[in-house]
């Protein structure tokens, strides 16, 4: 069987092919790298349509290479993840954005709840790699013009790349939670407080929680006696009453309480809870439970990243293939960086 060849690449190398002809891999990632920071300086500003995602790509890596902006034509894997087949990827993107509008881009969400569904969107949008090359640079972009357009303020310079790529790894099999808990570390607008300072006000909030949702289904139950109900009306109020029954029997609060417990015991002093919707006491519950769950979930990522750097650094090989690397790169190659670890977007 005769090997399948990437047409993107210069035959023979692992380098794209480029408007300014580099062949070196060092020469043509500053390069792309000067003229994607250039760009990012002016981005277009939508976020709600596939034309708009590849106007983004475009936008960003006009000067480098031809291809900018149109899906991919061949197929492609990255860190282990394989993208969908080409011909599904218009189809597939489309349905991504379409379930995008159909949630009205995401706004109207407290921070926390945000986070959680800009993930499976994100998440969707890495399954299917629709670009040969910059995905995650793209999809990051659009992540942040999704938070600015909802009115959350987020400071995408913040984001740990190294766990961003964990993160990936993990939602492409369907565990978008490190991937939520990245996009929420993110905020800016997030209240730092000790566990005992939490349960405390998950107390308090009880109450106000349980007067505000059934306010909530009084007025679903009028839109539906009306006749003017739709399938939305429905599910939420079918999720209005089982949030109810959850607070009246202690058990959403029993929950947060035990989250924040397990917080304590794990050593950790601070959580940093993000501000829910317009004071709303059961985005307020919510938002403390889920600081809890994130504060536990990235000390367990860091100690496993911590433990797989440390095994790295044990391997007899590791000294040697830095060495190789060293030795046999051409005079040309620039020299590598012995700086921080993480590598900033390098995927797709």
């Amino acid at each position: 069987m005769m090997p399948v060849t990437d047409p993107y690449l210069y035959p023979d190398t692992d380098v794209l092919v480029n408007k300014k002809g580099y062949q070196n891999a060092d020469r043509l990632r500053i390069f792309e790298t000067t003229r994607y920071l250039s760009r990012a300086i002016t981005m277009p500003t939508a976020t709600s349509s596939p034309s708009a995602l590849k106007n983004l790509h475009h936008h960003l890596f006009q000067d480098v290479y031809d291809w900018a902006g149109q899906y991919r034509t061949c197929n492609l894997s990255v860190d282990g993840r394989k993208g969908l087949h080409p011909q599904s990827i218009h189809q597939s993107v489309h349905a991504v954005f379409q379930n995008l509008n159909a949630n009205n881009g995401l706004q109207d969400l407290s921070s926390d709840r945000f986070a959680r569904a800009a993930a499976t969107h994100i998440a969707s949008l890495d399954k299917i790699l629709p670009f040969r090359h910059g995905n995650q640079q793209v999809t990051l972009l659009h992540l942040a013009h999704l938070a600015r357009n909802a009115g959350h303020t987020f400071d995408l310079s913040q984001l740990d790349h190294d766990q961003w790529n964990r993160a990936s790894s993990q939602a492409a099999v369907n565990d978008e939670r490190l991937m939520t808990h990245a996009i929420a570390s993110l905020f800016k607008s997030g209240r730092t407080m000790t566990p005992d300072q939490a349960r405390r006000e998950a107390l308090s909030l009880r109450d106000p929680a349980r007067h505000e949702i059934q306010s909530r289904i009084e007025g679903a139950t009028r839109t539906l006696d009306a006749g003017r109900a739709d399938g939305t009306t429905l599910k939420e109020l079918r999720g209005l009453r089982g949030e109810l029954k959850a607070l009246e029997s202690d058990t959403q609060v029993g929950t947060v309480l035990r989250h924040i417990d397990q917080a304590q015991k794990a050593g950790i002093e601070k959580l940093t809870v993000l501000p829910g919707r317009d004071g709303s006491a059961r985005d307020a519950i919510y938002a403390i439970g889920r600081a809890a769950v994130r504060s536990l979930d990235l000390r367990e990522d860091q100690r496993a990243a911590q433990g797989m750097k440390a095994e790295q650094a044990h391997l007899p090989s590791s000294w040697f293939t830095r060495a190789s690397q060293k030795l046999s790169a051409s005079e040309g190659t620039a020299p590598q960086s012995n700086g921080p670890k993480s590598r900033g977007p390098q995927i797709g």
